[in-house]
């Protein structure tokens, strides 16, 4: 009489499965063909319209330009990018809950959160490398852009900073997604309030009166952007180190809350 016994998979196991279900599906390259469009898109779409309306605008406006080029040339398109990035995101463990292919991902792994830091791990890494790809033809084509009206170096720590930033940003903004994707457990519901928390959030708090509104509204995941893509932005409350931080913090309570819920909700 022979038994058999069966082993739960390894980690690099689920980092290849989860893998090849991010490539399998054709959401993934039509979200990933939109972040990279809208973010070189509007990346050089925006520099463009400002050097050439440059005769057009204000002294303050022109100061404001000069003294920031680097956020010029990078938030725009980190800004948009950042809405496939937060669709994706939600949808990669939505949809596994709303297709009911979520049972078949337990069965296989019964501890359940080795999953969630699976699919984190391959999608941010995804996310980082797209949006690094993304950051350097970007400033590249910026600098050239903004050359007759403002400098960049795209040799200092300040540039190189904001060129990782660029996928940092997109990486764990994915990550802020796909755990809120985990908790609501339903697409539309899911993808509507990633998108709610980084762009209908932060505008309501603008409203706020004095200047607690602008704390709070940058104290949100999505003011990151400007603080991480920024050489010098007289707007922003908080430092980059400081935006970076917030956005972790962000990225790690919706990790936190997901892999919380695996555990105890039923599937």
């Amino acid at each position: 009489m022979s038994t058999s016994t069966v082993t739960a998979p390894r980690f690099a196991d689920l980092l290849r499965g989860e893998r090849t279900k991010l490539t399998s599906l054709r959401s993934t390259w039509w979200c990933l063909a939109a972040l990279t469009v809208l973010g070189l898109g509007f990346n050089a779409l925006v520099p463009a319209l400002i050097s050439g309306g440059w005769n057009t605008m204000d002294p303050a406006s022109r100061e404001r330009f000069r003294s920031d080029a680097l956020g010029l040339v990078l938030q725009p398109g980190a800004e948009w990018a950042q809405i496939a990035a937060c669709v994706l995101g939600a949808l990669l463990f939505a949809s596994e809950f709303s297709t009911g292919t979520i049972r078949s991902t337990v069965l296989a792994t019964p501890l359940r959160t080795p999953v969630l830091a699976a699919k984190a791990a391959v999608f941010a890494a995804v996310l980082f490398t797209t949006g690094v790809l993304i950051a350097i033809p970007s400033l590249l084509l910026g600098s050239e852009l903004v050359s007759a009206h403002a400098s960049l170096d795209l040799a200092s720590w300040t540039t190189q900073r904001a060129l990782l930033g660029f996928g940092v940003y997109l990486a764990l903004t994915g990550v802020l997604a796909l755990g809120v994707g985990a908790l609501v457990r339903h697409t539309a519901g899911a993808v509507a309030t990633i998108l709610a928390l980084q762009f209908v959030v932060p505008a309501a708090f603008q409203f706020l009166p004095g200047t607690v509104g602008r704390h709070l509204a940058q104290a949100l995941p999505a003011a990151a952007n400007v603080m991480l893509g920024s050489g010098r932005d007289a707007d922003s409350v908080y430092s980059p180190l400081q935006g970076l931080l917030i956005l972790v913090v962000w990225a790690g309570v919706a990790y936190a809350a997901a892999h919380l819920s695996l555990k105890k909700r039923n599937v």
